[in-house]
């Protein structure tokens, strides 16, 4: 796909109004050696197809100006766009919009979210038929051996149906000419009728139809697509193609989609689309359900001891038993009476996690069973690479419909049930309803503590450097809520944020966290940490308060802190609850000189189209795509997407979750601008912070970063 050094690189105009779309479909297709302008309106579109003469033409269907079906009519109307490949892209998953498209002129189609890895190949695709038509056209009379290697057939035919000429391509016969014969020679019957139909109803426009069908046998199926053009002289132009091989790269765009890569399983998004209908089923049989929620015991040791080829063997191997323990009639059958109906459905949500269904069963005892059963399984000896170990499940079991409705009620009880599992020491399971009674008492007892601990002023601030990946000196800080318990002893954030979230504690907390953190900044200046930025998480809860941006401004005039110094993260989901109010408040901030970055950015969607509207500064890249780096190939193409697209939107890039000095050279070769995480250090109190940085460690803390980046 790639062009030789002086040959003109082929063009894609990009026509669509998503900026964040036209941003990433640009950035791959010049990372495969195409040009890409773009074209955001009808207008420009019809400009640059003239100025640019492009190769092929990226369509959406819809655009501010006109319809995308328009445009494609008009740029077929020219000379110039006669045989200029359209591929329409659309977020339309319907049959009438694709026959449109065709309809006026349109090459193929693809619909959106667009798998981008594969959208190259698509265009290379497109492009490769179109010269194949060209030279069809111009070799037609000089050269018809040639034209008979090209991989479709081509047909003349007249208005009753019958073969005319055969102009190029393999014929589907016995090897006897098929001209004189009718249309029924070389389609199915049911697509020959279609095709009269088409020819009785033609205007002479040269508008194209199109009709697949498949051939063979079960073994070896092959699938064709006919398209027929009228002919000014009253023919019928009929063009076959081997869309076999299409049919196959579809298939697997779609296994790549909803399939787990790694074990074969069901991955969550599929999980989520079939049991919805499986529980729908469930609720008009008035049966019960149940979803198991596994995740193998210190899986991590494996990974870490061993590696991660053997951890990757592992996990298919425990897919493979998965997949027996639900075909053992023994384990999964409800009593012989009740006849139930399947096994069961499995997926792969990620990590060590899996998902089991079980539908039409008995009672509780019937999943108990099962669970047992997948203990017993899972307990037997596994041999990996060369290594022979155990591994045991925690399992959390939810049962519908008493425990939840729909699938996410589900599988959020089922993930707390499973952890209750592991309290209870592991390799065993617990179902939603026996595990919640205790951790209500305990939930109220940690509520109870946590009201005391804010009065006691338990609560501490640590703070985690973020590193400029170009200097590697350290530039800010992350202000992280820390609480140790005069019993307990430190108790996680994942434990007692959402109790403070729950109860609504947390805006108290949070303006507490400002307050604190105005406080250590000033504590810093005229000290070797004066430089600092120090940045600090909003809670949706804080955000909506009336008075959040003069509590906030309010702080830092009463503690004289440079508002620079002070950054505010702030969440995908907490930028789209409320467009106006949020872009009002963030352009007061904003204006006050304050930093304001979007914290995990990537694992929400809807925020995207309106990233151009929020005044901020900065994203930060969520751990969960960092810690694939860079052997995963799609961490390494979003990561260096979002990467791109920031700096596009002059954004700086925060990545945070860094772990490795592969990761950390990843970032920094893609020219991201700062990172955070335990390969940098683990989050640390003010007083440690102030030994590894101050007295000149910063210089030194400069090198040993700069050794991280070349190993």
């Amino acid at each position: 796909m790639r062009h030789l050094p002086g040959d003109r690189r082929r063009c894609v105009l990009i026509v669509d109004d998503d900026p964040v779309f036209t941003l990433l479909a640009g950035e791959t297709l010049q990372q495969a050696g195409f040009e890409a302008p773009v074209a955001h309106s009808l207008r420009t579109a019809i400009a640059l197809f003239g100025s640019e003469r492009p190769d092929l033409v990226l369509l959406d269907v819809e655009l501010p100006d006109a319809s995308g079906f328009d445009l494609c009519a008009r740029i077929r109307a020219t000379p110039a766009g006669l045989d200029v490949p359209i591929i329409m892209v659309t977020g339309n998953n319907d049959t009438e919009s694709i026959a449109r498209a065709y309809e006026v002129g349109a090459t193929d189609f693809i619909n959106k979210p667009v798998l981008w890895p594969t959208l190259p190949h698509r265009v290379e695709f497109m492009l490769r038929a179109r010269d194949n038509m060209r030279a069809l056209r111009l070799s037609e009379h000089k050269n018809r051996a040639l034209l008979q290697a090209l991989p479709d057939s081509i047909y003349i035919i007249d208005g009753d149906s019958v073969i005319l000429d055969h102009i190029t391509g393999n014929e589907l016969g016995s090897g006897d000419t098929l001209i004189g014969k009718r249309i029924e020679s070389i389609v199915p019957a049911d697509v020959a009728q279609a095709a009269r139909l088409s020819m009785n109803t033609a205007t002479g426009s040269g508008e194209l139809t199109t009709h697949e069908f498949e051939i063979g046998d079960d073994g070896d199926r092959r699938a064709f697509e006919a398209r027929l053009r009228p002919q000014a002289d009253g023919t019928f132009l009929v063009i076959l193609r081997d869309a076999t091989e299409r049919r196959r790269a579809e298939a697997q765009i779609e296994y790549l989609a909803y399939y787990d890569t790694l074990t074969g399983l069901p991955n969550r998004q599929m999980f989520v689309r079939d049991v919805s209908r499986a529980i729908s089923a469930a609720q008009r049989a008035k049966r019960m359900a149940a979803l198991l929620y596994l995740d193998l015991d210190r899986f991590k040791r494996i990974n870490d001891n061993l590696g991660h080829s053997v951890g990757d063997a592992l996990l298919r191997s425990v897919a493979r038993r998965l997949e027996h323990s639900l075909r053992v009639s023994d384990v999964i059958a409800a009593p012989a009476e009740r006849n139930p109906g399947g096994p069961g459905q499995i997926a792969r949500l990620g990590g060590d996690e899996f998902v089991i269904l079980l539908t039409d069963i008995a009672d509780a005892a019937h999943v108990a069973r099962v669970a047992n059963r997948i203990q017993q399984l899972l307990g037997e000896p596994f041999e990996c690479d060369g290594h022979r170990f155990v591994v045991t499940p925690s399992i959390g079991i939810a049962m519908y419909p008493q425990d939840g409705r729909d699938i996410e009620d589900l599988l959020v009880k089922a993930d707390m049930a499973m952890y209750q599992a592991k309290d209870q020491g592991r390799n065993g399971h617990a179902f939603y309803g026996e595990s919640m009674a205790i951790r209500s008492l305990g939930r109220l007892e940690l509520e109870i503590d946590l009201r005391r601990a804010f009065d006691a002023d338990e609560f501490q601030l640590y703070y985690q450097p973020k590193m400029d990946l170009g200097t590697g000196t350290i530039v800010g800080v992350e202000a992280l809520l820390r609480w140790h318990h005069a019993e307990r002893g430190w108790i996680p954030p994942d434990k007692f944020i959402p109790v403070a979230e729950e109860t609504g504690m947390i805006v108290a907390i949070g303006d507490w966290v400002i307050r604190e953190t105005c406080k250590q900044i000033k504590a810093w200046a005229n000290t070797a940490l004066e430089h600092l930025s120090i940045a600090v998480n909003v809670s949706v809860q804080q955000f909506a308060k009336e008075d959040f941006v003069d509590s906030v401004l309010r702080t830092l005039w009463q503690h004289g802190i440079k508002p620079y110094q002070l950054e505010l993260e702030i969440t995908e989901s907490l930028l789209m609850r409320n467009v106006d109010g949020t872009t009002a408040a963030l352009r007061r901030l904003g204006a006050a000189g304050l930093t304001l970055s979007i914290d995990d950015f990537g694992t929400g969607y809807s925020s995207l189209g309106y990233l151009r509207q929020f005044p901020v500064d900065a994203l930060k890249i969520d751990r969960s795509f960092v810690q694939d780096l860079p052997v995963s190939t799609d961490a390494v193409a979003i990561c260096a997407a979002i990467i791109a697209m920031a700096r596009e939107l002059k954004l700086k890039v925060i990545a945070e979750g860094v772990e490795t000095a592969a990761q950390l050279e990843f970032l920094r070769t893609h020219r991201c601008d700062q990172a955070q995480g335990y390969l940098i250090s683990k989050p640390i109190s003010s007083a440690e912070l102030e030994r590894l940085l101050g007295s000149g460690s910063n210089a030194r803390y400069v090198a040993r970063s700069k050794g991280a980046l070349r190993d």
